[in-house]
């Protein structure tokens, strides 16, 4: 598959928590660029499009509708605002949303964006949380503040480990709660105890059960609770922070260079 034709990258384990699968079209006139953004979204769970040049981005999207579309502002063929114009005469494309990658501190070219219909700006080279951030509150229905992503650490409620042969837990973890998977869920709103032991480092923290999953509840629903940190303190809370950031960011170079090279 050629970069002349555009590239699909496809994600069937997503680190960062469940989106429904949305589709992205990411366009730019650095390779690089553009799938290290491709890569990231793939490990928030999406798929994404990207395409070296304009022309490549509208033959996709005339076939396949995305939720979302990020542009740089100067592509090879035309300037990004020119694209965002010709998407917009597409009829079927007038309401997608579209963000552009700008430089740091570029406020004309952000307020020129903005000025055209843009749904937002992000600053390049893009990072994890910011990039995840502004995509929430662009297109998910139910916006998340934090990055989640699946992990497998010994987790304890009420000094009882949680449910699992090899003592580790599958959470859904973010810097202000996760989900637990556990037969034997607390009711909802009740505080709890709970330990993480994560690189060599154990994290107390008072948390409340916002919801529970009982067994048996439906055949794809894995049986647990959701928790939210009441009372962390803000070191514990950082090296949580650092250790999914690491998590979604591991690998990543050399994930980006097998990448283009099978693309090529």
């Amino acid at each position: 598959m050629g970069w002349e034709k555009g590239t699909i990258v496809n994600n069937n384990e997503p680190t960062g928590g469940k989106t429904g699968r949305r589709f992205i079209v990411v366009t730019g006139s650095k390779t690089r660029n553009i799938l290290s953004v491709a890569l990231l979204f793939r490990r928030f769970g999406y798929e994404v499009f990207i395409s070296t040049t304009a022309a490549q981005a509208l033959e996709r999207i005339s076939v396949k509708e995305p939720a979302l579309v990020i542009t740089d502002l100067i592509l090879p063929d035309m300037s990004g605002l020119d694209f965002f114009q010709n998407l917009r005469k597409i009829s079927s494309a007038r309401s997608i949303p579209v963000i552009f990658m700008v430089f740091p501190g570029d406020a004309a070219a952000e307020s020129r964006c903005l000025g055209y219909g843009a749904a937002g700006c992000i600053s390049k080279p893009v990072q994890a949380e910011e990039l995840y951030w502004t995509v929430q509150h662009v297109i998910e229905p139910k916006p998340r503040a934090s990055i989640r992503i699946d992990t497998r650490i010994p987790v304890s409620v009420n000094n009882l480990s949680m449910d699992s042969p090899d003592s580790l837990s599958v959470v859904d973890l973010s810097e202000n709660g996760m989900y637990v998977p556990t037969y034997t869920p607390y009711p909802a709103n009740k505080l709890v105890a709970v330990q993480l032991h994560m690189k060599e480092r154990t994290i107390s923290t008072d948390s409340a059960v916002l919801y529970n999953r009982p067994g048996g509840s439906g055949p794809v629903v894995t049986p647990g609770m959701g928790l939210k940190f009441i009372t962390i303190a803000p070191q514990d809370q950082e090296f949580i922070r650092k250790f999914i950031r690491d998590e979604i960011t591991r690998d990543l170079n050399a994930e980006l260079l097998r990448t283009a090279g099978e693309a090529q």
